[in-house]
């Protein structure tokens, strides 16, 4: 009987827990603590990983490339929300900007626009699906936008 009711409130347990994260985006939204973080400034651009490549290298799931135009407010705290199909949430640092090569293949900047790079916490593995989400870091936000999606190979 004892073993029964810690079943009972183990199931309980993760259901309210699945409940509570599973609001918006059929489950693929990342619980923030205020309201929701919005779109990425106009002139945003995803340029490495393109959205929806697939077959990416696992050793190359390390950062993500992106462009603005005009350039992001400095001091700002946006950065990306990953959501793996694993489950994982690999979060990345704030962007930065950056002047060297990028992996290819990726999509061109627009002109006049500024690069910038974002690392993941730690990489990303083999086989995995991941939504980027737009997030604003240092408010609470809940990233609710998808900004790029793509499939890591073997």
């Amino acid at each position: 009987m004892k073993k029964s009711i810690g079943f009972i409130f183990a199931g309980l347990l993760a259901a309210g827990i699945t409940a509570g994260c599973n609001s918006n985006n059929n489950g693929t939204t990342i619980p923030g603590q205020g309201s929701n973080c919005g779109n990425p400034p106009s002139g945003f651009q995803l340029l490495y990983p393109r959205d929806n490549a697939g077959h990416i290298p696992p050793q190359n799931a390390v950062a993500v490339w992106v462009a603005a135009k005009p350039a992001l407010v400095v001091g700002n705290s946006y950065d990306l929300a990953p959501v793996t199909s694993g489950g994982a949430l690999p979060t990345t640092s704030t962007f930065a900007t950056y002047n060297g090569p990028i992996p290819n293949p990726h999509n061109s900047p627009a002109p006049g626009s500024t690069v910038y790079q974002t690392n993941f916490l730690y990489p990303i593995g083999p086989l995995q699906t991941v939504q980027l989400f737009w997030n604003d870091g240092g408010t609470g936000c809940n990233p609710n936008v998808i900004v790029g999606t793509f499939t890591t190979g073997q």
